[in-house]
């Protein structure tokens, strides 16, 4: 059987050349399919990071949305209660408001009288 190996038939400074040329191809396809890989991994980065900033954007939304909410509700059961209040106030000024007359009607006319007297 003989040996079919076509590198035997060339010179050692041909054989290295060959090899040479050989591994520069390796390293550029090797080159090649990096900067591939490193050009995905870009777009997967970008893509990342783009859904990261809307998903931020729309739960900051969401959030502030919900914060707004509870405050508004907050703020209407804070005016209720001062408007319940107030009315509470006003009934009770109005259900003294004769005893307050009265009372004031007697001071003046015990003033009179004490200016009469006088």
């Amino acid at each position: 059987m003989v040996d079919q190996n076509p590198n035997l038939d060339l010179s050692p400074l041909d054989q290295i050349r060959r090899i040479e040329a050989e591994v520069t191809r390796k390293i550029a396809a090797a080159r090649k399919a990096a900067e591939q890989i490193l050009e995905d991994t870009r777009r997967q980065i970008a893509t990342l990071k783009q859904e990261a900033l809307d998903t931020g954007t729309r739960e900051g939304r969401a959030r502030y949305n919900a914060l707004i909410s509870k405050a508004e509700e907050e703020s209407r059961a804070l005016v209720a209660e001062a408007q319940y209040q107030a009315k509470m106030l006003r009934r009770r000024g109005q259900g003294r408001m004769p005893m307050a007359v009265s009372s004031a009607v007697n001071f003046v006319i015990n003033l009179a009288e004490d200016v009469e007297e006088t």
